[in-house]
C-alpha cells in the first residue's frame, strides 16, 4: 500500500512540474509585447480607394475580353460617376477613367503631355509625406507633364524670381520615384498612388507610385523599345527588396486603341534603389496607342509581406 502511494505521489509531483512549466510558456507568451497594429488607412492617403477597387477588376475583365474593354470600362466609371452619394474622389477617379476610354489621341501626341491625376485632387495629400526623397525633386520636375517644355535648369533655382511665374511646377515633383536624370523621357504617372496597410514594422502605411513609360526610352533599363510600355512602382520610405519576391506584383493592360492586352509581373532590379525604397519595374509589349493599366498584388521587403491596393493608370504611346 505504502509503494502505492509512493507512485502516485510522485506522478502527481511530476504531472505540478510539468503544469507548472507549461504554465510558465504561456505566461511568457502573454507577457510578450504585441505586434503593433496597422494604422488605419485614411482619405488622404488613398483618396479615390473605392472607385480604384471597383475599376480595376473591370480593367482585368476587359483585358480577357479586348473587343469589349470600352464598353466594360465605361460601364464600370459609370457606377460611381454617376453615384451621389459616392466620395467626390471616387467620382473624380471614374470620370478621368471615362474620359481617357472615350479620348482617341491625336496622330502624333506627346506622352506625358496631359497630367492624368484627377481635377481637385492635391497631389500632396495623393502621394503622402516622402522623407528624404528631396534630392529626387529636380529630375521628376523635368519630366512631370506640365514641365515637360522646360529644361531641368529652370526647375532647380526654386527661390529665384525667374522661378515665381511657374507656381504648379512643384506639385508634380513631390511625386516619389527613381532618379532617372535630367535627360530621362517623360512619365506618366497612374491616376492615384497604392498604399499598403500596416507595412512598416511598426505598423506604419505605405504610400507606393506608379509611372508608365513610353518606348522608346533608355530607362527603366534596360529600356522600352518603340511600342513598349515600361512599368515603375515605387514603395515609399520601405527599405532594400527582398531578394525573393514570395507573391507576385502584376501589372494587367488593355491597348484600347489595337485591343491587344496583356499581364506582366513587376520585379526587383539591381540597378534601380537596391538600398531601398522598394522599387519594381517590368517592359511590356503594350504596342502603339492608348494603355489603361492596373497594378496589384503583393511586395516583399527586407522587413515585411506588404499587400498592395489596386491602382489605375493611363499611358499614350506612340
Amino acid at each position: 500500500m505504502s509503494s502505492t502511494r509512493t507512485m502516485i505521489t510522485r506522478a502527481a509531483v511530476a504531472f505540478g512540474s510539468s503544469a507548472a512549466l507549461l504554465l510558465s510558456g504561456v505566461t511568457g507568451a502573454a507577457n510578450a509585447e504585441p505586434a503593433p497594429l496597422p494604422i488605419p488607412i485614411d482619405g488622404l492617403q488613398a483618396p479615390g480607394l473605392s472607385a480604384v477597387q471597383g475599376i480595376s477588376p473591370a480593367i482585368q475583365q476587359a483585358a480577357a475580353d479586348p473587343t469589349n474593354a470600352v464598353s466594360t470600362l465605361m460601364a464600370a466609371a459609370a457606377v460611381f460617376a454617376g453615384d451621389a452619394v459616392a466620395p467626390p474622389d471616387s467620382r473624380n477617379v471614374a470620370a478621368a477613367v471615362n474620359e481617357f476610354v472615350a479620348h482617341t489621341p491625336a496622330p502624333g501626341a506627346v506622352p506625358g503631355a496631359e497630367a492624368h491625376l484627377p481635377p481637385g485632387v492635391d497631389p500632396a495629400h495623393a502621394v503622402g509625406p516622402v522623407p528624404d526623397a528631396a534630392p529626387l525633386a529636380a529630375p521628376e520636375v523635368a519630366t512631370a507633364p506640365e514641365a515637360v517644355p522646360a529644361p531641368p535648369p529652370e526647375a532647380a533655382p526654386a527661390p529665384s524670381p525667374e522661378a515665381a511665374p511657374a507656381p504648379d511646377a512643384p506639385a508634380p515633383a513631390a511625386a516619389p520615384g527613381p532618379a532617372f536624370g535630367p535627360d530621362a523621357p517623360p512619365t506618366q504617372d497612374f491616376m492615384f498612388p497604392s498604399i499598403s496597410n500596416g507595412c512598416l514594422v511598426d505598423g506604419g502605411n505605405v504610400i507606393a507610385t506608379a509611372i508608365s513609360v513610353a518606348g522608346p526610352a533608355q530607362i527603366p533599363a534596360p529600356g522600352p523599345v518603340a511600342g513598349q510600355t515600361a512599368y515603375v512602382f515605387t514603395a515609399v520610405g520601405t527599405p532594400a527588396p527582398a531578394a525573393e519576391q514570395k507573391l507576385p506584383l502584376n501589372v494587367t493592360w488593355v491597348n484600347l486603341t489595337t485591343g491587344k492586352s496583356g499581364s506582366a509581373t513587376l520585379k526587383p532590379r539591381p540597378d534601380i534603389n537596391p538600398q531601398g525604397p522598394t522599387t519594381l519595374s517590368v517592359i511590356a509589349d503594350t504596342g502603339s496607342g492608348s494603355i489603361i493599366s492596373t497594378i496589384f498584388g503583393q511586395v516583399t521587403t527586407v522587413e515585411k509581406q506588404c499587400q498592395f491596393m489596386p491602382t489605375i493608370g493611363s499611358t499614350v504611346v506612340p
